[in-house]
């Protein structure tokens, strides 16, 4: 078997219930398929970022209510990584918690510091409930 048709698909999407046990599948169905195409180089930080707006897709906005879904996309393209979380919540004013500062010491509130970190670029909609993040292919 060739180099080329070991390779997985690069995207998918779906839907999954709010259930951080579906979050994981994800979670190493990326790692899957960043190592599957020479990309484990990436495979933290777009785990990172996937895993944190996943446990906040289902802990904020759809409250741990498992009717309710989560909508995900992950795509590599030639130069950007793109991950695309959305949930069914009400969504949050991200515009006044980017104004905040992040409180070090609680057990929860680090996601936008983490994205800021890690991601090129982040994007939520304007009610908040779906956030997209870009990653780029290149070693920082």
């Amino acid at each position: 078997m060739n180099r080329a048709s070991r390779r997985a698909p690069l995207s998918f999407s779906g839907k999954i219930s709010s259930r951080m046990e579906e979050a994981e599948s994800l979670c190493l169905r990326i790692r899957d398929t960043l190592e599957a195409n020479g990309l484990a180089q990436l495979c933290f930080r777009a785990e990172l970022l996937a895993r944190e707006s996943l446990a906040n897709a289902i802990l904020h906005g759809n409250r741990r209510d498992v009717d309710k879904t989560i909508e995900f996309r992950f795509a590599v393209g030639r130069e950007w990584i793109r991950i695309e979380v959305g949930d069914q919540g009400p969504g949050f004013c991200w515009r006044k918690r980017l104004r905040r500062k992040p409180n070090r010491a609680a057990c929860s509130g680090r996601g936008l510091e983490l994205y800021s970190l890690y991601a090129e670029r982040v994007r939520f909609n304007r009610s908040g409930n779906r956030i997209t993040l870009w990653l780029s292919r290149k070693q920082i």
